[in-house]
């Protein structure tokens, strides 16, 4: 790793704080710290309990986000 990619690094804190700046996870957000498996998981309840066309929407919204996130976790953060 060349020392640009080493500096290049998120902490399980960082991700806690995006997910609680982002207002799109207001509604589905309860854990603090950030929980990957948590987040997903109200989501997809989202999912199940649709009933309009804004309700899925809002999760194809909350999916992509979510997929960001994801992204991040994958390339950025730091595992020690």
């Amino acid at each position: 790793m060349t020392n640009r990619e080493t500096r290049r690094v998120l902490t399980e804190e960082d991700l806690s704080y995006l997910v609680e700046r982002l207002r799109i996870f207001d509604a589905h957000a309860g854990a603090r710290p950030y929980s990957r498996a948590e987040l997903w998981g109200s989501v997809m309840e989202l999912y199940l309990t649709a009933k309009t066309r804004a309700d899925r929407e809002t999760f194809a919204e909350l999916v992509g986000a979510l997929r960001v996130l994801d992204a991040l976790e994958r390339h950025f953060l730091r595992r020690e």
